[in-house]
């Protein structure tokens, strides 16, 4: 198999995140900049949040069989998605120590576009959060990616 790259394409890109818990619903909205790119057969975006406690180092990965988010900073995560089962393991490191989780991916998409112009990108996935077998809340990410041409 070819270990495929590319360069890495400076982007812009819109998290959308919807988070149901009980009877209620919550939404958040960032915009940052990054870079995009593929390395041995797996996409990877980067980039930096600025929140209130600190900065957070945001790395996800995307393969034909698991999506990884790695968070680093202000808050430290590791959620696993095996694409080919739907439940997989998530850990969050807090002052007080590391908590695991269990994620169950309900759906998942992604499109890439690299045309001579611009390069476009979309991915969007829905998954439960849940403790000792019991649902936390369920989760909507929508990640959509433009080439940044400034």
């Amino acid at each position: 198999m070819a270990n495929e790259q590319m360069e890495r394409i400076p982007v812009k890109i819109q998290v959308l995140t919807v988070i149901r818990q009980m009877d209620a619903e919550e939404q958040t909205e960032m915009s940052v900049s990054g870079v995009f790119y593929k390395e041995n057969n797996a996409y990877y975006l980067q980039y930096e949040e600025k929140q209130e406690a600190g900065s957070i180092r945001t790395v996800w990965k995307s393969s034909a069989r698991e999506l990884l988010l790695l968070r680093n900073g202000a808050v430290s995560m590791r959620m696993h998605f095996l694409k080919n089962k739907n439940k997989s393991n998530a850990h969050v490191n807090t002052g007080a120590g590391k908590i695991a989780f269990e994620t169950e991916l309900l759906s998942f998409q992604e499109d890439y576009q690299t045309g001579e112009a611009l390069f476009l990108g979309n991915m969007s996935f829905q998954y439960d959060l849940l403790s000792q077998a019991e649902p936390i809340g369920s989760y909507t990410v929508t990640l959509k990616i433009e080439e940044d041409k400034a």
